[in-house]
């Protein structure tokens, strides 16, 4: 993931400067926060990460364009930290800030755990999906109205399995697609229009994916 792109999509690459983090990031940010972030810099997908680069002023100066880019987070000092701490972690480790949620044994997942990686008003998605070894898989949606959606379906080091548009029918989505380097991997959805995702099922499969 090229991270020049991640700065532009936050418009926030005159604040980078060095290693020099402003605050502790030790509290962990709450999940809406994570999905916000990671949803909100989907055109950021293909920017590279640098351990080198850093804030300079911090928080004060980067709320800022933070609002710009997500102007929900008005009035909301809590959600801009947070926003900005995730964003620091991305850029300090070079990879996605951990989610506490266990992975369903089954890979289904349905109801309030789905609620938990949505935001709200535009029903983007951002879903941390385990761990896969290399293979043949197929992703079933269940929608509540047929939509055509955007899926991503992302490494821990940014790579893309998945990034493609598709038109539900029945409102069910079917996705086949090949893991080729094992590691840990996150599902991002955003419907052309508000759905809500009522099903996500990830199941391995025999047959080759063309």
């Amino acid at each position: 993931m090229k991270w020049q792109s991640v700065i532009r999509c936050l418009g926030l690459s005159g604040l980078f400067l060095f290693i020099s983090p402003a605050f502790s990031t030790e509290d962990t940010a709450f999940t809406e926060s994570v999905v916000i972030f990671n949803t909100i810099c989907a055109k950021c997908h293909e920017a590279q990460c640098s351990g080198r680069l850093s804030f300079d002023d911090a928080f004060e100066r980067s709320s800022d364009h933070i609002l710009r880019y997500y102007g929900q987070a008005s009035g909301k000092q809590w959600l801009q930290k947070e926003l900005f701490d995730i964003l620091y972690y991305m850029k300090e480790k070079c990879a996605y800030y951990p989610m506490q949620s266990p992975v369903p044994i089954k890979r289904i997942w349905s109801g309030d755990i789905l609620e938990k990686f949505t935001t709200l008003m535009a029903r983007n998605y951002f879903i941390p999906v385990g761990n896969f070894s290399p293979g043949a898989y197929r992703i079933e949606l269940e929608l509540e109205k047929d939509v055509k959606v955007t899926a991503h379906l992302i490494s821990e080091e940014f790579e893309m399995a998945i990034d493609d548009c598709y038109q539900s029918s029945d409102q069910r989505i079917n996705i086949p697609f090949l893991i080729e380097e094992p590691g840990d991997y996150y599902f991002r959805m955003y419907p052309r229009e508000a759905v809500e995702l009522i099903r996500l099922t990830i199941t391995p499969q025999e047959s080759e994916v063309h």
